[in-house]
């Protein structure tokens, strides 16, 4: 009989390549959400699907018990805010025999804050840009006077839980003066928790694609940015499989054997060819880009299940370089913060409104696929598109 796999966070696209690659795998899928609706539950190796009304331990405690009714063995949690929800009371899980797809929280905070991710590198001799670990507004401008102008405030957290719900996440930003710097680190500070000031750096941001088991990477994959999303740096719309840069993995590797990681991990660095790659940061969970290494021959999603569900992992071969996917409605909204403008305070070179469209509409590399569409598994090309429509329209209402 097929274990049953409940993939949580639906509406992402590493949601919808964990789905196919375990459906496709044999196991019996389910999809949890938010929406009722999600992009990973129009796939037809969907089964069912469950919608969480928030993202809350009392709305996570309904889903824990529709999980028992229909017999998941393994819960998937694919972003930081439900990984911890799912660790809250990962007692309770495991007690109705539900193994909880990620590692305990004292693994998983080496990753989920970014000090202390930038502390364990630091130890291990991987190179990390100029940092502050400020703890006051005061330590912050001191900070920020010996790193120069313009510099990066980055939360601490993604997801910050604060004992009751998450706080919100604005990301990175830039200040290019003191002005900038106070407003900056004052939207940005998550409760006790002040923000890093960073030195910004150059490059182009590199990533090494992994899974551990215990400190242990079984297997890697390595990708190139072609577009991202925001242009300022952020997930990727056009991507290709390349072969893996040995100064990244060696660092990664290091990194993450001191960090002792087990799970899914993406190291980003930035890396401008010339001096040492920096690390940027860690982030412990699977990634918006996916669904490229299992087109590529890199099947996460099944390594990951076969480790929590103690089956022998096979020593995989190699994975194929040149693969190229393109996510249409990333680029879509690419297209949309291109037409926003530059962010505040960014000093890189950011692209016009004619390059955006030339991106949309114009020719893509040669072999580029689309990453969404599958002519096997249609439908969640059709609902990416009507989900994501009526989300502009309700952004539109809004803002009336």
């Amino acid at each position: 009989m097929a274990e049953r796999i409940l993939v949580l966070d639906g509406c992402t696209i590493e949601s919808l390549a964990c789905v196919r690659s375990l459906g496709r795998a044999g196991y019996w899928v389910a999809v949890g959400a938010k929406r009722r609706w999600p992009l990973a539950s129009w796939s037809r190796h969907c089964r069912t699907r469950f919608h969480y009304s928030s993202e809350t331990l009392a709305a996570f405690a309904i889903l824990r018990s529709w999980a028992h009714r229909h017999g998941i063995q393994v819960v998937l949690p694919l972003t930081e805010a439900t990984t911890q929800l799912c660790n809250a009371e990962r007692d309770e899980w495991e007690a109705l025999g539900i193994v909880v797809g990620c590692a305990p929280d004292s693994v998983l905070m080496r990753a989920f804050d970014k000090a202390e991710t930038l502390r364990h590198a630091m130890a291990c001799g991987v190179e990390i840009p100029p940092t502050r670990f400020p703890a006051s507004l005061s330590e912050c401008r001191e900070a920020a006077a010996a790193l120069g102008y313009p510099c990066v405030v980055k939360p601490r957290f993604t997801s910050a839980w604060n004992g009751h719900g998450f706080l919100p996440d604005l990301g990175p930003t830039y200040a290019k003066d003191p002005a900038e710097l106070e407003a900056a680190v004052r939207s940005r500070r998550q409760g006790e928790s002040w923000p890093l000031i960073q030195a910004f750096v150059t490059g182009q941001g590199k990533g090494v694609f992994t899974v551990c088991d215990h400190g242990r990477p079984v297997a890697w994959f390595a990708h190139e940015r072609l577009r991202d999303v925001r242009p300022s740096g952020s997930g990727s719309t056009l991507r290709r499989s390349v072969p893996l840069d040995p100064r990244l993995q060696t660092r990664a590797e290091r990194l993450l054997c001191e960090m002792q990681w087990h799970g899914p991990a993406m190291v980003e660095f930035r890396d401008d060819g010339a001096g040492s790659p920096w690390l940027m940061e860690v982030n412990g969970r699977f990634w918006g880009s996916l669904q490229l290494s299992v087109a590529a021959g890199r099947d996460f999603p099944r390594l990951w299940t076969e480790i929590l569900t103690g089956k022998a992992v096979e020593p995989p071969g190699a994975y194929r370089e040149g693969v190229t996917l393109r996510w249409l409605w990333g680029d879509m909204k690419r297209l949309l913060h291109i037409l926003a403008g530059r962010p505040a305070g960014y000093p890189g070179a950011y692209p016009s409104v004619a390059d955006g469209l030339r991106e949309v509409f114009g020719r893509q590399p040669p072999g580029t696929r689309l990453e969404v569409w599958d002519r096997t598994d249609p439908w969640p090309a059709v609902g990416e598109w009507v989900e994501g429509a009526r989300d502009l329209f309700t952004k539109a209402l809004r803002s009336r």
